[in-house]
């Protein structure tokens, strides 16, 4: 009997399932793929992943390393909750309906996350230019008092970080309704 059957996926065990990078690495590559995939192609692209280098420049002792964790701990515990079917006699592993449960846990690696600390910067390099532009008295921008310029500089900062809570809060509140049970196993 696994983990969570007859009681759905809780909480407590999607956390410590995707708290493993090699499960993550899994659940990732299986829910891009439309049919099973072997276990040892998969501990490869893993310890390839793992590594930074390709499949095919990996070390039988880099391969080997993987695959003995994979198969013997996070394939097993995967099937246990539920997540994944493996054939022990063809090798093949594919996802488990039961997956879909943990869809929006799982990184989208086709949706980049937004990088806020880049907008943060620029917006300081330009308001840090802007503000030499106003002082240097240059046409149009002398115009400005200092003040002005200084209400300038924090209203667009307010408009950005504005912009990073709402952006935030919108992910969050999806995250919130995750139809996943809480409490233990």
């Amino acid at each position: 009997m696994s983990e969570t059957e007859g009681e759905g996926l809780t909480q407590d065990v999607v956390f410590d399932i995707l708290s493993n990078s090699r499960r993550r690495f899994i659940l990732s590559r299986l829910q891009k793929r439309d049919e099973p995939i072997e276990l040892m192609d998969l501990a490869n692209q893993i310890a390839a992943w793992e590594n930074d280098t390709t499949v095919d420049e990996l070390t039988d002792k880099q391969s080997k390393r993987v695959y003995v964790s994979v198969y013997q701990t996070h394939v097993p515990k995967l099937e246990s909750v539920g997540l994944i079917t493996y054939d022990p006699d063809t090798g093949l592993i594919e996802l488990a309906d039961q997956a879909r449960e943990i869809d929006r846990y799982m990184p989208d690696q086709e949706e980049e996350e937004v990088p806020w600390h880049r907008y943060y910067v620029a917006l300081a390099g330009l308001s840090a230019a802007f503000f030499l532009l106003v002082i240097a008295n240059v046409p149009v921008l002398g115009a400005l008092s200092t003040p002005v310029a200084g209400v300038v500089i924090v209203v667009a900062f307010a408009m950005l970080s504005t912009v990073h809570f709402i952006t935030n809060r919108r992910r969050n509140s999806e995250m919130d309704s995750i139809p996943v049970q809480r409490g233990g196993r």
